[in-house]
């Protein structure tokens, strides 16, 4: 915790001094120093400038803890680096308060300039005719997209548009415990790349008694979606809804869905993995305790995992369960959409807000601040990102798995109206296949029913 508020002090001090230029573009707004509003509420959200004559936007957010700390002071770097615009912050609780939030104000106005949404909410932000494309701004400032990784950006583009900026961005990756691998005698420095090595060190590290589980994964849908990328494989139909709106799942269609629930089923029976729930908080204190060996988990808990642990952690790229050259893992965490006011002024506001957000030195603070990836590669040669990289190595596996992984529609991952309750499903299906109430293929009969149900409804409804 100290080292993470010392790296998010020293990137506030380091980004003070930046312009609005994005991290290709050439906009400026002059260097006056304009009066924090970094908290607090708005009932005007869409209202015009301030008293000062500065215009005002709105930006909701939903990140608590430290990482709302290094939200409000990115809004407050920002409103000091120029005399023109004044970001509002408000924090909204979780995503899903969030969008709860954001649908009210669609119908009685209100709505945020700028808001942080969920990925899985992407395909209702694109649906919902409320949002201006970030890419419709890009030519206002000069701004060079290439500034941002492809494969990073595949995922919010709808339609051939990217439609919202990425901002926390993270993926799954494994974790281990390396004092438990040398006592197991495997070698700390060769972490499991596929599920078969998995199994195999986890029966290596029960039968030796250097730990008393090997593996463990909670049960979470996104761990599903992404197993179906790293087969390249399609989760749903057309493409996984970017060709045209998705009708259907395709992972019952091409055998995916079932190795999956087979693998994950086969590692409980073997008797050297262990399920601790869907609640991923429980398996990662598992992990922490030295209780269990191996997990995976986002790479967004890698500094709170290592300001956990009593032991040396190692880390690995998210292990495949059918290794194929067109797969690999799809990005999670959230991005900024612009939201559509009918206000030009405030609008051209948002997108500068936006497109500082994307500089070098801000990624830096970002990710060293919270674990997040930089989404600008050009922040890993900042001389502060150097020297947290010297001193974590840890964070540059997880920046050469996102490098290493194809920009292609499977790791695109699924544009769907109804993640939300696809995950749900899904934590329903395997913990009946857990408990052995279904076969893994009638958990993948089920699961495809219900989502085909899910997704027909949705469909329906955007009619």
């Amino acid at each position: 915790m100290k080292n993470r508020k010392r790296w998010l002090a020293a990137g506030l001090a380091a980004i003070m001094v930046l312009s609005m230029a994005g991290c290709g573009g050439g906009s400026s707004s002059g260097g006056k120093t304009a009066t924090t509003a970094a908290s607090g509420g708005s009932d005007n959200a869409s209202g015009g400038a301030s008293a000062d004559g500065k215009v005002e936007i709105t930006f909701w957010h939903a990140m608590g803890g430290v990482n709302g700390e290094a939200t409000e002071a990115i809004v407050k770097a920002f409103n000091e680096s120029q005399d023109q615009i004044v970001v509002k912050s408000e924090y909204q609780g979780t995503y899903d308060d969030m969008i709860t939030k954001l649908k009210a104000t669609m119908q009685s106005g209100g709505m945020p300039d700028v808001c942080q949404m969920y990925d899985i909410g992407t395909k209702f932000m694109a649906d919902s005719g409320y949002a201006v494309p970030v890419e419709d701004m890009f030519a206002s400032t000069s701004f060079d997209p290439s500034c941002v990784m492809d494969i990073i950006t595949s995922y919010y583009t709808v339609n051939g548009k990217q439609m919202a900026m990425p901002f926390n961005v993270s993926t799954p990756m494994l974790y281990y415990n390396k004092d438990v691998f040398k006592a197991a005698g495997l070698d700390p420095e060769k972490p499991p790349k596929t599920f078969d090595e998995v199994l195999e060190y986890s029966k290596t590290i029960v039968e030796s008694g250097a730990a008393p589980v090997g593996f463990s994964q909670a049960i979470y849908g996104w761990f599903f979606e992404q197993q179906i990328a790293g087969q390249g494989k399609f989760y749903a139909n057309n493409e996984n809804g970017r060709k045209e709106a998705a009708t259907a799942v395709d992972f019952d269609q091409n055998g995916a869905g079932l190795k999956i629930f087979e693998t994950w089923k086969k590692l409980l029976d073997s008797g050297y993995a262990a399920n601790y729930g869907s609640t991923t908080a429980d398996t990662q204190t598992a992990f922490f305790a030295g209780q269990s060996a191996i997990i995976v988990e986002s790479t967004a808990i890698l500094k709170n995992a290592t300001n956990s642990s009593d032991f040396e952690i190692g880390t690995g790229y998210f292990p495949k369960i059918e290794d194929s050259a067109e797969g690999g893992v799809i990005i999670g965490g959230a991005s900024l959409w612009m939201m559509d006011n009918k206000d030009d002024a405030k609008k051209d506001a948002a997108w500068k807000f936006i497109e500082f957000t994307t500089t070098p030195e801000v990624q830096a603070t970002w990710s060293m601040s919270t674990g997040y990836f930089a989404i600008n590669p050009a922040a890993y040669d900042t001389p502060d990102m150097k020297a947290f990289i010297e001193e974590n190595p840890n964070f540059l596996t997880a920046i050469n798995q996102l490098k290493d992984t194809p920009v292609n529609g499977y790791t695109a991952g699924v544009l769907s109206g109804v993640a939300t309750e696809s995950r749900t499903l899904f934590n329903e299906a395997m913990e009946k296949t857990y408990d052995g109430t279904y076969t893994p293929q009638e958990a993948v009969d089920f699961l495809t029913k219900s989502v085909n149900s899910a997704i027909e409804n949705y469909n329906a409804s955007t009619k």
